[in-house]
């Protein structure tokens, strides 16, 4: 069989398979980080008869289609694990449509070796970037944590290209570049490593290789602090936890079994070959 030619829509470095220097012009078929955004393109490419499938770009995503009454309109779905293609499956999807995947890039993701000798406690606080300036409330979030922890502990906060906060004195930052960083995940796994937890208003990819690599991480927020009638719904698979002194001695409660999160990632040999039948 002669070679498949494909393109990859990228978004936020997460296609974790080769990719070949192909447009979507050129291919036979069009790998996606999202199909109702470019429905447009993605109807024209069928038209021309390509295929078009859709990977998950990062942990949570497929589950859009679910909590927000989005079709999927792809020719096939690359699910990271057994919960989130159940969810396509739940909003009416064939079962065909859709093949778990997992994704080399978090399938690296090892745990840790905790540290064991005293230290002066780390904590990071993920700034949350939404469909809007979030600016507010980062520095109120930021402002209680400084004050809940900071006799006790260093605070540091992630941020991202798309984060909007102010740092104060005494405040350190750790600022990440999300788009075309093939050392991404490697950098936040070893960024990770330093911290003891977590704190995040709501679950990211980022935050789901912290519990992956065994770290501590909590939820403290609550979607009716930051979100509009008209915002997307999202998902959690952490409880709710206020802001207090107990969080460094606590261990975090996680809800679901994360291996059905993530599964093993499979080459890229066997996607072409599912996608051509898809």
């Amino acid at each position: 069989m002669s070679e498949i030619k494909y393109g990859v829509i990228d978004h936020h470095s997460m296609w974790g398979w080769p990719k070949q220097n192909t447009t979507p012009e050129e291919a036979e078929i069009v790998f996606v980080w999202n199909d109702f955004t470019i429905k447009e393109d993605v109807l024209r490419w069928q038209k021309e008869g390509k295929k078009v499938i859709c990977f998950e770009h990062g942990w949570n995503a497929f589950f859009d289609y679910k909590l927000n009454n989005h079709i999927p309109i792809a020719d096939g779905f690359l699910a990271l694990g057994k919960n989130s293609a159940k969810s396509l499956i739940e909003c009416g999807l064939n079962q065909q449509k859709v093949l778990i995947t997992g994704n080399p890039n978090l399938g690296k993701i090892r745990k840790i070796k905790p540290y064991f000798f005293p230290h002066r406690k780390k904590i990071l606080y993920t700034a949350l970037h939404w469909t809007r300036d979030l600016y507010d409330y980062n520095n109120a979030k930021l402002d209680e944590i400084i004050n809940t922890f900071s006799s006790v502990a260093d605070i540091y906060v992630k941020t991202n290209d798309k984060s909007k906060i102010r740092i104060p004195d005494g405040v350190l930052q750790w600022n990440s570049n999300i788009n075309e960083n093939k050392c991404l995940f490697q950098e936040i796994m070893n960024g990770l490593k330093n911290f003891d937890i977590v704190l995040t208003p709501k679950e990211s990819t980022f935050d789901f290789i912290a519990l992956k690599i065994g770290k501590k991480v909590f939820r403290i927020g609550k979607p009716e602090e930051y979100r509009h009638s008209d915002d997307p719904n999202t998902r959690s698979i952490l409880p709710y936890e206020p802001i207090s002194i107990e969080l460094l001695n606590k261990n975090c409660e996680i809800m679901v079994n994360l291996e059905d999160e993530l599964s093993k990632s499979i080459k890229m040999s066997k996607i072409l070959k599912w996608a051509v039948e898809a």
